[in-house]
């Protein structure tokens, strides 16, 4: 008899076979997605081949909505969400929406997870911003990218990766932010985010969050290696790696779209950050290795 595959692909997507009856959780599913679906939308009351699942969602670009416990929940940029499976709650692909929804997710299975659940969420509540330095992030991504390497071929060892990032969502989620270097760390990133595509300047970004520019790049030395506008570079390139991959543009518009204004800068730039040229990157790109080491480097 064949050997039973230890994991099924999708087209942005990994199931897991499921560890043998231990009473542990074990990776069910993670995965890369794009939605434009207007009848993508998954109901927690409904779910029943799904029970007893924790799923933790990120949202890497556009927007979604979730609908729990009486509340409404928009799914932007940099947000996060955790729900256990059976569970009040509905999120899906906005029908009126224009814009992609852009997603990594990961999924737990085992007879622990509503307790997880409510322990993870009792700080933060069920959604949560993070950038996408954070180290619990990174720790998704990595996980991803070396399912799609095919190096998590063994149920034991994806559950323990599981159970890695679960430990880590523990650290981050129950952590209070000061407003000391931590909360001016995450001031500063939430600016870049939401203006990356317009002309930036040190001097702006510290003004923006009130301190001097000397006491940011000192932040940026200490939390990430790296110079403030080295990370302005660097995230519009992961942003114009996903519009090369995901839509039909034309370079020199990503180019612009992204905060570059000189086409030339912007072709030198990418090379140095992914190793290829824009075109070739849209060709044969992977964005789960740009995501899961560039983010850990410099």
């Amino acid at each position: 008899m064949d050997e039973k595959p230890a994991f099924t692909r999708g087209a942005h997507s990994f199931t897991f076979q499921f560890l043998p009856e231990t009473g542990l959780l074990s990776m069910w599913n993670i995965g890369w997605e794009v939605q434009m679906n207007p009848h993508y939308y998954w109901d927690g009351r409904t779910r029943y081949v799904d029970h007893n699942t924790l799923i933790f969602q990120y949202t890497l670009a556009g927007k979604g909505m979730l609908e729990i416990s009486e509340k409404t929940y928009e799914l932007t940029q940099n947000q996060a969400f955790l729900v256990s499976v059976p569970g009040s709650h509905r999120y899906y692909y906005p029908k009126h929406a224009t814009e992609p929804w852009e997603f990594i997710y990961i999924a737990l299975q085992g007879p622990t997870v509503e307790d997880i659940c409510h322990r993870l969420t009792r700080y933060s509540g069920p959604v949560f911003s993070l950038p996408i330095d954070s180290s619990l992030i990174r720790s998704l991504f990595s996980i991803y990218a070396e399912t799609q390497a095919d190096r998590l071929r063994d149920p034991y060892l994806a559950a323990a990766q599981g159970y890695q990032f679960l430990l880590e969502c523990f650290r981050v989620l129950s952590e209070e932010i000061p407003k000391g270097d931590s909360y001016y760390y995450q001031q500063a990133i939430t600016y870049i985010e939401a203006n990356y595509h317009l002309p930036l300047s040190l001097d702006e970004i510290a003004g923006e969050i009130g301190i001097s520019r000397y006491s940011l790049i000192r932040l940026f030395k200490s939390q990430l290696n790296r110079s403030p506008m080295n990370f302005v570079s660097e995230l519009r390139i992961r942003k114009a790696c996903s519009m090369l991959i995901h839509t039909n543009r034309p370079i020199k518009r990503i180019s612009q779209e992204v905060g570059f204004q000189d086409d030339n800068y912007f072709h030198k730039v990418f090379k140095r950050y992914t190793g290829l040229s824009a075109g070739h990157f849209r060709k044969s790109g992977d964005l789960s290795q740009l995501f899961s080491s560039k983010t850990q480097k410099r």
